[in-house]
C-alpha cells in the first residue's frame, strides 16, 4: 500500500519552495502555486480513514505554518498533532463524536478571515466521520436511513445524493461556515469510481448538482420513502422539495469563488503499481482499470470466468481489476460477517473449476484493510481452497446466502488480514496464473 499511503500521496504532490507551496492534481496533471506569505492565518480541517496520515505529513511540510486546525478520524487512529484537535469518530455509521468534531471543525472555520487560507482534507469514509444533521433529524434518523440504503444495494453515488439533502455541511455547504473570499484548497485522497469530486466524502467543498426532489427518488427507488421509521428524514426532504429548506449550492455560485478541489491520489494509481510490480516479476500484465461496481456475487462470477479464460499461458499471467461492488442483504438475514470482497471470493471460488495441480490465484480486498462487517480486508482462492470447498459446497453456499463469506471463508483459510492500513482508494482484485 506505499504508493497511496497517505504520507507517500501528501509527499508526492505538495512540496514547497521557499514561500510557495505546490499543490498538484493528479487529474489534470497539474500544479496550483500558493505564495503562503499572502495569508495571514493557514487553518487545517477535514475528515476520513486517511486523514490522519494526510495531516501528519502536511504539518511537516509546512514547517510550522499552520495556526490552527481540526480533523475526525476512526476510533483507535491514537494520532496527536501539534496545533491540530483530533477527534475520533465511528464508521460507517455517523455518531455523536462524530458530530462534537465536526463542530469543532467549524468552529475553526468561522475564525476566518479575507486574507486566510483552509486546507481541506478529504478521503474515505469522511461521509460518516464529519456529520452534521439538518435541523430536525438526528444522527441516529441518518444512521439508520444510510444504513437500510447499504442493505438495500444502493450505489455510493446514491447514499452520498441523501446524505447530502440530510446535513448542514455536505454537497458544497461546508463553505457557508467560511468567512467570504477566503481562499479553500480541498486536498482529496479519492475513494469512488470515476473520481467524481461531488460524490467523495459527499463533497462538502464542491458544487451539488443533485436536489432534494433527486434524494426523494432515489429513496423511492429502494422502498425506503414510506418506512415509518424513516419518516423525519422524508420530513426534511419534503421541506427542501417544497422551497423550506435552502438547496446545495449549485455550480456557478459565488461560494465557489476563491475553492480548488484537488484529487490527489485514486485507485488507478494501486492498480498501475501493481500492473508494475507483476511485470518486474515476470508477468504478463492486463489492467482492467478501476471502473468494476455491481454486485458483489456478480464480481465474483465475473473473476471466475476470467480465471477460466487465462488457460495455460506460455507465459505466467495477471489480471488486475479495481472498483467498488455492493451487497444487497437478504432481508431474512443480516446478521452475517463479512463484506463484498469476502463474498466476491467466496462466489468465484464456487463457480470455479480448478485442476489442483494449477497455480493460479484469485484475490480480493479493500485497501482500507477492512471489508464490511469484519477485521478482514478480504480474500482469495486458490487450487486448495477450491478443493476443499467441493467436501463443504451445501455449507458454503449456504454462508453466501446468508451473506456470512467471513465464516466460509475462515473455515477454508482463505481470508486476507491486513490490519487498518490507514488510507482507502477503494478495492483492487488480481487473478495470477503462473502455470
Amino acid at each position: 500500500m506505499k504508493y497511496v499511503d497517505p504520507h507517500f500521496i501528501i509527499k508526492r504532490t505538495s512540496k514547497l519552495k521557499g514561500s510557495t507551496l505546490l499543490l498538484r492534481n493528479i487529474i489534470y496533471n497539474n500544479t496550483l502555486k500558493l505564495d503562503l506569505n499572502d495569508f495571514n492565518s493557514i487553518y487545517l480541517v477535514g475528515a476520513g480513514k486517511a486523514t490522519a496520515g494526510m495531516a501528519e505529513a502536511l504539518y511537516s511540510i509546512l514547517k510550522g505554518r499552520i495556526s490552527a486546525g481540526a480533523i475526525n478520524v476512526p476510533y483507535h487512529t491514537d494520532v496527536q498533532i501539534d496545533k491540530i484537535s483530533v477527534t475520533e469518530a465511528n464508521h460507517p455509521a455517523p455518531d455523536e463524536a462524530g458530530v462534537n468534531g465536526t463542530k469543532k471543525i467549524i468552529d475553526i472555520l468561522r475564525k476566518t478571515m479575507q486574507s486566510d487560507l483552509v486546507i481541506v482534507l478529504l478521503s474515505g469514509g469522511a461521509s460518516a466521520l464529519m456529520p452534521l444533521p439538518s435541523d430536525g433529524i438526528t444522527v441516529g434518523d441518518k444512521q439508520r436511513i444510510i444504513s437500510r440504503m447499504m442493505s438495500a444495494g444502493a450505489y455510493i453515488d446514491e447514499i452520498n445524493v441523501v446524505r447530502k439533502h440530510l446535513s448542514k455541511i455536505k454537497g458544497g455547504q461546508l463553505l457557508s461556515f467560511v468567512k467570504t473570499g477566503c481562499t479553500v484548497i480541498s486536498l482529496i485522497l479519492s475513494d469512488v469510481i470515476g473520481d467524481n469530486i461531488e460524490t467523495i466524502a459527499s463533497g462538502p467543498t464542491t458544487p451539488d448538482s443533485s436536489t432534494f426532489r433527486d434524494a426523494e427518488i432515489i429513496l423511492k427507488k429502494y422502498n425506503i420513502w414510506e418506512e415509518k421509521k424513516n419518516s423525519t428524514a422524508k420530513q426534511v426532504i419534503a421541506k427542501g422539495i417544497n422551497g423550506i429548506i435552502k438547496e446545495t449550492p449549485k455550480p456557478g455560485d459565488p461560494v465557489f469563488g476563491k475553492v480548488h478541489n484537488l484529487i490527489i491520489g485514486n485507485n488507478a494509481i494501486i492498480c498501475q503499481k501493481a500492473k508494475m510490480y507483476l511485470k518486474k516479476r515476470g508477468l504478463r500484465t492486463v489492467n482492467l482499470g478501476s471502473s468494476f461496481d455491481g454486485e458483489a456475487g456478480q464480481f465474483g462470477s465475473l473473476l471466475a470466468r476470467l480465471a477460466a479464460e487465462i488457460g495455460r499461458p506460455s507465459k505466467p499471467f495477471a489480471y488486475i481489476l479495481g472498483g467498488e461492488t455492493t451487497v444487497k442483504l437478504n432481508k431474512s438475514n443480516n446478521n452475517g460477517q463479512g463484506g463484498r470482497n469476502q463474498e466476491a471470493i467466496l462466489t468465484a471460488a464456487l463457480k470455479s473449476k480448478f485442476h489442483p495441480k494449477e497455480d493460479i490465484t484469485i484475490l480480493s480486498m479493500g485497501t482500507d484493510g477492512i471489508d464490511g462487517r469484519s477485521d478482514a480486508a478480504g480474500g482469495f482462492a486458490t487450487p486448495k481452497t477450491v478443493f476443499m470447498l467441493r467436501e463443504k459446497e451445501k455449507q458454503m453456499k449456504k454462508y453466501l446466502d446468508n451473506h456470512d463469506s467471513y465464516n466460509g471463508l475462515r473455515k477454508l483459510k482463505s481470508l486476507i488480514m491486513t490490519g487498518r492500513t490507514g488510507t482507502n482508494v477503494n478495492d483492487i482484485s488480481i487473478i495470477c496464473r503462473l502455470s
